[in-house]
C-alpha cells in the first residue's frame, strides 16, 4: 500500500491487493504514521498514544501517562499480563497494561500526579498516622479535660450550643459532603477526567469523599485485588471497633474520677457508640460502596479489527483481566457479594429499621436513649419525613456506585450514565422543592442549590467527554476550545457549592449571634424542652376567638420563636374535631389561659376550663388588660367567672357537660382560686411593647418550664429566672446627672427616686446611685438663690390624668421653662388605671397649645410606658434611663461614646431653635387655662 495507507491482512497475496486495493488497503487512522507498504502489524503510533494490540487501528490518547511511546516501545510486562496475554506494546522500560498505567514492578504504582511508577511507600508511614492519630487523640482529651474545668469553658459551650441550634451546622455538613462524594466520582465512575492543572481540586474532592484508605496508602501497594477489597470492606468496621474501645474507655475514666458515681455508665456508652456506628457508616458508605463495586468496574479495548474481540481489564488492578477465565477476577465474586450485602444493602436497612424504631417517640417529642443517640439521621427533617435520610443515601449510593450496574464493561468512556446521572439529580432537586423535608427553609435551599449543582456537573462532564473525543465539535456544538474550559466550568461549579456553602453558614451565624432566644440564667443555655411521655404538646392555650385571636396568635408564634422545638396547641393549627377538646387539653403539659373579656361566657372555654381543672393541669393565665385591644379588668373577669361558672346553673346543657367533663366541680370559688392566683401564682399581663413582651413571654415560658418534667426535680436550675441576649439591661450614666421634677406633678418624685435606685443596680456602672442628685424644678429654674445646674440635666414629666390640671399652672410653665434653657425632657406615661394611668390621645386635650404648638413641640418626642407589673416596671425604668442619656452596663467605651453621641444628637435635634423671648411666650402660656379631662 501506497503511503497514507496500511495493508489490513499482512497474509494476503499481492494479485489480490492490486486487484482489490480498496479492501486490502485502508486508510492510516488518526494519530498513526503509515509509510510505504505499512501493514496493521507495523503501523507507526505517535508518542503519548497507545494501542491494545498489534491487530487493531483504535488508538488512544494517554492523558495520564507521559510513558507512552507509540510503535517504538517495549514490550515489557508483568507476570500475570505475560502469561494471559494481555500486555499491549508501545510503553517505556518498566510500565506496561492499557495506556502505559500499570508497573511492571510489584514494588511500585503508577501515580497519576507524577505521570508514571514511582517506589511504593514504606509500611512505616501506617506507624507513623497511627501514631499522629493516637497523639491527637490524646492531646484532645487532655484538652478538653482541661478546659471543661475552666468556667470560661461552659460559656464558651453554651454560646456553641445556642449558635448551633439556630444556624444547624450538622445539615448543612452533610448537604456539603454528599455533594463532594458524587462529585468526586466523575473520575472514577463517569470517565470523566478534569484537566491535569486541576490535580490540587481534585485531590480536594477525594478528601471530602472519605476514602481514608486511598488517601493514606496507594491500593497497587496493598496487595491482590482481593486482599484490597477485603480491606476496603472491613476498615470501617475496625474504626468503629476501635472508637467504641475510645469511647469505654473514656467513660471508664470519667465514671472512676467522679468516684463511681452513677449507675447508668452501660447504658450511655452504648448511647455513645451507637452515634459514633452511625456517624462513621453515613459517611463512610458512599466510598466503601465504590471500592466493593471496584471489582466489578472493567474497561474493554479492541484488539483485533477483524474478530472484532475486545479485551477487559479491571481498572483498579490493569493486571487483573475481566474474564471467568482469569482465576483471580472469578475468586472476587464472593468477596463483591459478601461486602454488597453488607454495605449497600444492609447499611441503609439498618437505618431504616432503627427510624422505624423511633418514629412514634419522635413525632410526639418524646425523645428517648435510642431516639437521641440516633439523631443524626433525623433531628434535621420534619418529623412527616423521618425516613427522608434513608432516601437521600438510597440517591448517593445511586450516584457513585450503583450507577456502574450500567454498561459494567465500558460504561465509563459512554455517555449513559451521565446522561442518567443527571436526570436522577435534577429529579431528587424537584422532589425536594416539593416536599420540602427539612425543619429549615436556607437548609432547603441549600440541598436544592447542591442538587442543581450537581446536575451541572454531570451535564459539564458530557461536554468533556465530547471535547476530548472530538475538539472541532466541541468548538462547533459547544463553544469550548478544548476539554479545559469544560474542567473549568466544572471547577467553578464545585467551588461555588463550597461558597454558597460558607455564605449561609456565615449570614446564619450571625443571625444566631443576634436572634433573641430564652436562656437560662443560671446556665447561659436554652432550656431542654422534655415532654411528659403522656403527652404530645409543652402547652394548650385556651382563647376567645372574638377578643383574644390575634393575641394568642402573637403569643404561640413569638414563644415559638423564642423557644426553638416548643409545642403548644393552638385550635388554626391542630383543632381537627371540636367535639374532642377535652382530649386535646388532656394532650397537653400545662393549660394556658387567655383571659379577654367575654371569655368565661364561651361554652367551648368552659369546656376546656372543666377539663384542665379536672385533670388537674396547671394554670398559666395571661390576662389582656387593654380595653381597646378586647381586654378587661381583673374584677370585671372575676365577676364574669361567678356569673358563668357556676356549677347550679339552670341550663341543662351546662349540667350535662360539667357531669361529663368535671364531676367533681364545686363551684365558681374553685375556679377563681386556680386562674386569679389564691392556688397558684396571679395572671400575667399581655403587653404589646417589643421588650414588655419580652418580659410577659418570659414569664409565661418559665412557668412552663416549671411544670415539665424534666425541671420538676430541677427547679434550682430555674431559679434564678430567664433571660434573652440583647433585652434592656442594668444602665449607668457616665457623669453626674441631675433630675429635675415639678412636686405638682404628683407622684413624679417616686418615680425619680426608683430611677436614682435603677441607676446604680449595674455592677458595671461609672457612677453610683449617689451620683444622680434629685432637686425641684421650681427651685432651680425660677429660685433667687438656686445652686447652677451642672453636668446632665433632665426634667422628669409624669403623664397621667392630672398631669396639667395643677391649680396655678406650675408643670406647664416649669416644663416650658425647662425647655427654653434646653433642657431635655423625659416622659413618663402611667400605664395603671389605679395611679391615673389614660390613654395617651387624652393628654393632647389637657396639655396648653404653647407646648404642643412650635417652637415647643412637646409630644414630637415619644412618652415611655410606665408598667406596674414589677418584671414591666424594671423594663421601663431602665428605658427611661436609657432616654435620659444612661448606657447598657455592659457595654464597652466605644458603644457607650457612640451612645452618648447619638443621644447628644437626638437633644440637639430637638432644641436647634433658638425660642422666641422667654417673656412672652410664658404670657402666652399662662393665658391659656387647661382644659378639662376627657376620660376615654
Amino acid at each position: 500500500c501506497k503511503e497514507g495507507f496500511y495493508l489490513q491482512n499482512a497474509s494476503a497475496l499481492p494479485e489480490d491487493i492490486f486487484r482489490g486495493p480498496t479492501k486490502h488497503c485502508k486508510t492510516c487512522p488518526p494519530n498513526a504514521n503509515c509509510a510505504t507498504n505499512t501493514t496493521l502489524e507495523t503501523l507507526g503510533v505517535r508518542r503519548d498514544y497507545w494501542r491494545a494490540s498489534l491487530f487493531t487501528t483504535e488508538i488512544h490518547k494517554c492523558d495520564a501517562s507521559d510513558h507512552c511511546s507509540g510503535s517504538g516501545g517495549s514490550t515489557e510486562t508483568s507476570r500475570r499480563l505475560a502469561a494471559s496475554g494481555g500486555a499491549g506494546p508501545g510503553c517505556d522500560p518498566g510500565h506496561t497494561g492499557p495506556l502505559c498505567e500499570w508497573c511492571v514492578s510489584d514494588e511500585q504504582y503508577f501515580s497519576r500526579a507524577e505521570r508514571g511508577c514511582v517506589d511504593c511507600p514504606t509500611a512505616g508511614r501506617f506507624g507513623v498516622l497511627a501514631g499522629v492519630v493516637v497523639a491527637l487523640a490524646g492531646t484532645g482529651f487532655f484538652s478538653y479535660r482541661t478546659l471543661a474545668r475552666a468556667e470560661a469553658w461552659d460559656r464558651f459551650r453554651a454560646r456553641l450550643d445556642i449558635v448551633e441550634s439556630q444556624v444547624g451546622f450538622q445539615p448543612k455538613f452533610k448537604i456539603v459532603v454528599s455533594f463532594y462524594q458524587v462529585v468526586a466520582t466523575l473520575g472514577p465512575v463517569y470517565g470523566v477526567r478534569l484537566h491535569e492543572d486541576f490535580t490540587r481540586w481534585t485531590d480536594f474532592m477525594d478528601a471530602i469523599s472519605f476514602d481514608l484508605l486511598g488517601l493514606t496508602y496507594p491500593d497497587a501497594c496493598i496487595g491482590s485485588m482481593a486482599d484490597r477489597l477485603l480491606l476496603a470492606g472491613l476498615w470501617p468496621i475496625a474504626s468503629i471497633m476501635l472508637g467504641g474501645a475510645a469511647i469505654a474507655c473514656y467513660a471508664l475514666a470519667e465514671w472512676l474520677l467522679s468516684g463511681h458515681a452513677g449507675s447508668d455508665l452501660v447504658r450511655s456508652t452504648l448511647r455513645r457508640l451507637l452515634y459514633w456506628a452511625i456517624l462513621v457508616a453515613y459517611l463512610v458508605l458512599p466510598s466503601v460502596s465504590r471500592s466493593i463495586f471496584k471489582a466489578r468496574q472493567c474497561e474493554s479495548f479492541n484488539v483485533d479489527d477483524v474478530t472484532g474481540e475486545r479485551r477487559s481489564y479491571l481498572v483498579a488492578d490493569l493486571d487483573v483481566l475481566c474474564s471467568a477465565d482469569d482465576d483471580e477476577y472469578s475468586g472476587l465474586d464472593a468477596y463483591f457479594w459478601a461486602f454488597f450485602a453488607l454495605w449497600p444493602v444492609l447499611v441503609p436497612l439498618a437505618f431504616l429499621v432503627l427510624l422505624l424504631s423511633i418514629r412514634s417517640e419522635v413525632r410526639a417529642q418524646r425523645v428517648r436513649a435510642t431516639a437521641r443517640a440516633s439523631r443524626f439521621l433525623w433531628r434535621d427533617y420534619d418529623p412527616g419525613f423521618l425516613f427522608w435520610e434513608v432516601v437521600d443515601m438510597g440517591r448517593k449510593l445511586f450516584l457513585a456506585s450503583l450507577v456502574l450496574f450500567i454498561q459494567t464493561d465500558d460504561g465509563s468512556s459512554k455517555l449513559l450514565r451521565l446522561v442518567v446521572a443527571t436526570v436522577v439529580s435534577a429529579l431528587y432537586a424537584a422532589a425536594l422543592a416539593l416536599a420540602k423535608p427539612f425543619k429549615r427553609d436556607d437548609d432547603l435551599y441549600l440541598a436544592c442549590t447542591a442538587n442543581l449543582l450537581l446536575a451541572c456537573s454531570f451535564v459539564s462532564g458530557t461536554v468533556i467527554q465530547l471535547c476530548e473525543s472530538d475538539e472541532e465539535m466541541c468548538k462547533a456544538l459547544v463553544g469550548f476550545e478544548s476539554a479545559r474550559g469544560a474542567s473549568e466550568f466544572v471547577i467553578a461549579l464545585t467551588a461555588a457549592m463550597l461558597i454558597a456553602t460558607l455564605l449561609v453558614v456565615v449570614f446564619r451565624t450571625v443571625s444566631a449571634v443576634r436572634a433573641p432566644t430564652i436562656r437560662l440564667v443560671s446556665s447561659g443555655r436554652p432550656p431542654v424542652l422534655e415532654l411528659s411521655p403522656e403527652c404530645h404538646f409543652h402547652g394548650f392555650i385556651s382563647h376567645m376567638w372574638a377578643t383574644g385571636q390575634d393575641q394568642t396568635h402573637t403569643v404561640v408564634r413569638r414563644l415559638q420563636l423564642l423557644l426553638p422545638g416548643v409545642r403548644i396547641w393552638l385550635d388554626v393549627d391542630n383543632l381537627d374535631d371540636v367535639g374532642r377538646l377535652e382530649e386535646s387539653v388532656a394532650d397537653a403539659t400545662t393549660f394556658l389561659v387567655f383571659l379577654s373579656a367575654g371569655y368565661f361566657k364561651s361554652f367551648n372555654c368552659r369546656r376546656e376550663l372543666y377539663a384542665a381543672l379536672h385533670l388537674n393541669r396547671p394554670f398559666i393565665p395571661i390576662h389582656e388588660a387593654d380595653v381597646d385591644k378586647g381586654g378587661a379588668s381583673i374584677e370585671d373577669l372575676k365577676a364574669e367567672c361567678r356569673k358563668h361558672c357556676d356549677n347550679a346553673a339552670p341550663d341543662e346543657r351546662e349540667r350535662d357537660m360539667l357531669a361529663r367533663v368535671c364531676p367533681s366541680y364545686s363551684g365558681p370559688d374553685e375556679m377563681l382560686a386556680r386562674v386569679f392566683g389564691q392556688e397558684a401564682e396571679p395572671p400575667i399581663v399581655w403587653v404589646r411593647g417589643n421588650a414588655f413582651q419580652l418580659e410577659s413571654l418570659k414569664a409565661v415560658a418559665l412557668r412552663m418550664l416549671r411544670h415539665s418534667p424534666y425541671y420538676a426535680s430541677r427547679q434550682a436550675e430555674l431559679a434564678a429566672g430567664l433571660m434573652v441576649p440583647r433585652q434592656p439591661g442594668p444602665c449607668a450614666f457616665s457623669g453626674p446627672v441631675t433630675i429635675l421634677m415639678c412636686r405638682a406633678n404628683e407622684r413624679a418624685i417616686g418615680i425619680a427616686r426608683e430611677l436614682k435606685n435603677a441607676a446604680g443596680e449595674g455592677r458595671g456602672s461609672t457612677a453610683s446611685a449617689g451620683a444622680v442628685a434629685i432637686r425641684d424644678a421650681e427651685e432651680a429654674l425660677e429660685g433667687v438663690n438656686a445652686a447652677p445646674l451642672s453636668g446632665r440635666v433632665v426634667f422628669l414629666l409624669y403623664l397621667n390624668d392630672e398631669t396639667f390640671l395643677d391649680t396655678g399652672g406650675a408643670v406647664a410653665r416649669l416644663v416650658q421653662a425647662a425647655m427654653d434653657r434646653r433642657i431635655a425632657i423625659a416622659m413618663v406615661h402611667e400605664q395603671e388605671p389605679s395611679h391615673g394611668g389614660v390613654p395617651f390621645r387624652n393628654f393632647f386635650q389637657q396639655t396648653p397649645q404653647v407646648l404642643q404648638q412650635p417652637p415647643y413641640k412637646l409630644y414630637d418626642k415619644v412618652a415611655l410606658p410606665l408598667y406596674p407589673a414589677p418584671a414591666h416596671r424594671k423594663v421601663s425604668l431602665r428605658l427611661i434611663l436609657t432616654s435620659m442619656g444612661a448606657v447598657p452596663c455592659d457595654a464597652g467605651p466605644l458603644r457607650r461614646r457612640w451612645q452618648l453621641l447619638r443621644r447628644h444628637i437626638a437633644v440637639a435635634r430637638l432644641v436647634w431653635w433658638r425660642p422666641a423671648s422667654r417673656d412672652s411666650l410664658a404670657e402666652a402660656s399662662l393665658s391659656q387655662e387647661p382644659q378639662q379631662m376627657v376620660q376615654p
